[in-house]
């Protein structure tokens, strides 16, 4: 059984956000009672991998997760609950306080996103160039 639920599921750019290449991004969420000491009692199985158990949460104003885990469906590659290559893991009320902007601008950066890119150029014959930013410059 995984310890893990589904929040939601998008697609995001690959490279750039004029790539026309994409990816499926998904959060992973895990209960606060997931190697909650009330139910574990022989200790955190997970402690090496996610945040620390959530002690106490106020469910009026704080998701009720020990952590949301970000992944890429290319890399989702698990060793038996741990994901061997996630691209963010936070804690659940660091996820409730991040605005999505702020969050899609993280998943972006630790995709390796090329940010000199600003636009995509077609030439008459089809042609694709990239368009970069001159780095002298900035």
């Amino acid at each position: 059984m995984s310890i893990y639920a589904t929040l939601w599921q998008i697609k995001v750019p690959r490279r750039h956000s004029f790539d026309e290449e994409w990816i499926e991004v998904y959060a992973q969420a895990v209960p606060p009672h997931i190697g909650h000491p009330s139910n574990y009692p022989e200790g955190d199985p997970y402690a090496d991998f996610l945040p620390p158990v959530v002690q106490v949460y106020d469910p009026e104003t704080e998701r009720p997760y020990r952590a949301v885990v970000i992944v890429r469906r290319d890399r989702s590659e698990k060793d038996v609950q741990r994901y061997v290559d996630p691209l963010i893991v936070m804690s659940g009320g660091e996820y409730a306080r991040v605005t999505f902007e702020e969050l899609l601008d993280r998943i972006h950066k630790a995709m390796g996103w090329d940010d000199s890119v600003v636009g995509m150029f077609y030439s008459p014959t089809g042609e694709k160039r990239l368009l970069r930013t001159d780095s002298e410059h900035h």
